[in-house]
């Protein structure tokens, strides 16, 4: 009976203690900044990965000024690339959307042991907040490396410094989330600073020392080095993968599509297609797109070791590439000078525009569509000459202008929308085509050709079911 009531005291001390921890941790993150208290902020652990062991590598190579050979050179830049690789397909791809499936569990555990290497933290830390990532792109106190909040922050602030409450909130949610071999993720977790210290440093200065006596070297170009190189690669995405680059499939995140950051990270800088279609296992998804974790992922699904390779139909992507750029025209054809609106033109019964025209001796003035056009400026440089324009001034010249006399350009359509002066009243089924490419508020229903046209609402909503796990994050 005692037994039972310590237990229960135990556990409700346990679980006293942790809602204190909780509390104290929230009332730190959300507290001001001062001299007195800065150090709470810091989160120690990332930092001393992040800050800490690249500055005891840099002091390593001062007080040694140890020399790169070319065998420490070709096993750094061995070990940079599978690492990398390593997190793209088992951090990135495999666990944290589920883009395909792996087949043995011993590769599983493999590629986490590699990916300690990087001095990235763990996978359940790392894909719990990618996820969030996901989930709340770009939105304050939600977004785990917003990049609104800065390059700096985006890039590596995010990891040194401790979360505000709410960030919190949403990376132990996404820590809920359902992992395929979920007791090697917990394994890692567990181990990851013994995994980083061994794979990441004393590997690779002890092949170099075994093989080429350059244990020194090994430890600093191969290992603490590589590690620098590795975390900032993955760094970048989040900072530079957010704010250089082109967004030719949406442009309602920050996400942008960039070559030269996807050479950097081995495949990981197409981010603006990739937050599109988080369900691909590719990044890149055109056949010359630079994703060399794609090329890994074909070739390792050849010989079996992973199976079920997901993509988006090339449907699914060439809307919302049109869309995008759609999208990009409207916003350019509402900023053209189309002349006075149509709608603000003042309207002539048949009967006013003759007057107005018998008036008018020395203007010229014609009917195209419906619109009245004074077109006195050109008259003198119209091609086809002046006698032309005094023969249609007071006329309908629609028939002449479409083809009659002359088929006229889109170009000479656009310039004969900057003289127009009025509307002439019962022509509104003629200019209301006319009213519709210009107007500046409604978008264009139709194509020249009637076909409809789709914009991004009816893309975003069409989209949302893709991708099971991988959609979700």
């Amino acid at each position: 009976m005692r037994s039972k009531k310590k237990t229960s005291r135990t556990k409700h001390k346990i679980k006293t203690d942790n809602t204190r921890a909780t509390l104290i941790r929230r009332s730190l993150s959300e507290r001001s900044w001062t001299l007195h208290n800065w150090y709470r902020h810091i989160h120690w652990r990332n930092s001393f990965v992040i800050v800490i062991v690249p500055l005891i590598g840099l002091y390593l190579w001062l007080i040694t000024d140890v020399k790169l050979t070319k065998q420490t050179f070709y096993l750094a830049v061995f070990n940079y690339t599978t690492t990398l690789i390593s997190i793209n397909i088992l951090y990135h791809r495999f666990w944290s959307h589920h883009t395909f499936n792996i087949n043995n569990d011993r590769v599983v555990l493999f590629l986490a042991i590699l990916c300690s290497g990087g001095g990235i933290t763990s996978a359940k830390n790392w894909c719990s907040a990618h996820r969030a990532h996901h989930r709340y792109c770009d939105i304050a106190n939600r977004d785990p490396h917003n990049i609104r909040k800065g390059l700096v922050f985006s890039h590596v602030g995010w990891m040194v410094i401790r979360h505000n409450s709410q960030v919190a909130k949403v990376i132990e949610e996404s820590k809920l989330d359902d992992l395929p071999n979920e007791n090697i993720v917990q394994w890692q977790s567990e181990n990851y600073l013994p995994l980083f210290t061994i794979v990441g440093l004393g590997i690779p200065c002890l092949f170099a020392g075994w093989f080429w006596n350059d244990y020194i070297g090994g430890l600093i170009f191969a290992g603490f080095l590589k590690v620098v190189m590795v975390q900032h690669a993955v760094f970048s995405v989040n900072s530079f993968g957010h704010t250089v680059g082109l967004r030719p499939f949406s442009d309602s995140k920050s996400a942008r599509d960039n070559p030269l950051l996807s050479l950097i990270t081995l495949g990981e800088g197409y981010q603006n297609f990739h937050h599109e279609f988080p369900m691909d296992y590719r990044n890149g998804n055109e056949w010359f797109s630079i994703d060399p974790t794609k090329w890994t992922l074909v070739v390792l699904s050849w010989f079996g070791i992973i199976s079920d390779l997901k993509t988006a139909s090339r449907s699914m992507i060439d809307k919302s590439f049109v869309q995008q750029q759609q999208k990009l025209i409207d916003n350019k054809r509402s900023q053209l000078n189309w002349g006075i609106p149509i709608e603000k033109l003042p309207v002539f019964t048949p009967d006013e525009f003759k007057s107005l025209s018998d008036s008018s001796k020395d203007k010229y003035l014609v009917i195209v569509s419906g619109i009245i056009h004074d077109v006195t400026p050109f008259a003198k440089d119209h091609p086809g000459g002046l006698p032309l324009i005094k023969a249609s001034h007071g006329k309908d010249a629609t028939t002449a202008f479409n083809g009659a006399v002359y088929q006229h350009s889109n170009a000479a359509r656009n310039l004969l929308a900057t003289m127009r002066i009025g509307v002439l009243g019962g022509s509104e089924n003629l200019f209301w085509k006319q009213q519709r490419v210009e107007n500046k508020a409604v978008p264009i229903d139709n194509d020249s050709d009637g076909n409809r046209i789709v914009r991004s609402g009816a893309q975003a909503t069409f989209n949302k079911g893709f991708g099971g796990i991988a959609g979700a994050a």
